[in-house]
């Protein structure tokens, strides 16, 4: 009996380290050729992407950008929502759209718009699976503006 629960508490143990050892690993965007590729690094605490948007005077379609989050670049406090759990409850991801408006007494400067998600599980930034989601979320909030018209 003591044998089988050592030796679960070390395959346990040793899960964890080899988890902790293997790091998060998140699609991150190369800046010169704007490709996406699987980065593992073992000091990502988050992944991150902000969805391709088109720009609001423009109209051009700026694409996704994805990346990975350090516990220094941690500008929020993710991690509670993150470690909110119950047995039936789980946070998956967190989206935020934030207003950024640095220069408040200046109008020629207008407020910038971001969106962003954050998410803590392997490869859960991927652009190719959210963005026919956020797709579909704006055609159904438009066909409920229709029908409640």
């Amino acid at each position: 009996m003591h044998f089988n629960l050592a030796l679960t508490q070390f395959f346990v143990i040793g899960m964890l380290f080899v988890r902790k050892s293997w790091g998060l690993t998140c699609f991150q965007t190369d800046e010169e050729t704007g490709e996406i590729q699987a980065v593992t690094k073992d000091d990502y605490v988050y992944c991150r992407l902000f969805p391709a948007v088109r720009h609001p005077i423009t109209g051009k379609l700026v694409h996704a950008q994805v990346d990975g989050i350090i516990k220094e670049e941690v500008d929020g406090p993710f991690q509670k929502f993150f470690d909110a759990q119950e047995p039936y409850y789980q946070v998956l991801s967190i989206c935020l759209y934030e207003r950024y408006h640095f220069f408040p007494n200046n109008p020629s400067k207008p407020a910038e718009y971001q969106f962003r998600c954050i998410c803590n599980t392997d490869r859960c930034n991927s652009p190719s699976t959210f963005e026919p989601y956020l797709g579909t979320l704006r055609r159904k909030s438009q066909d409920n503006r229709e029908e409640s018209a």
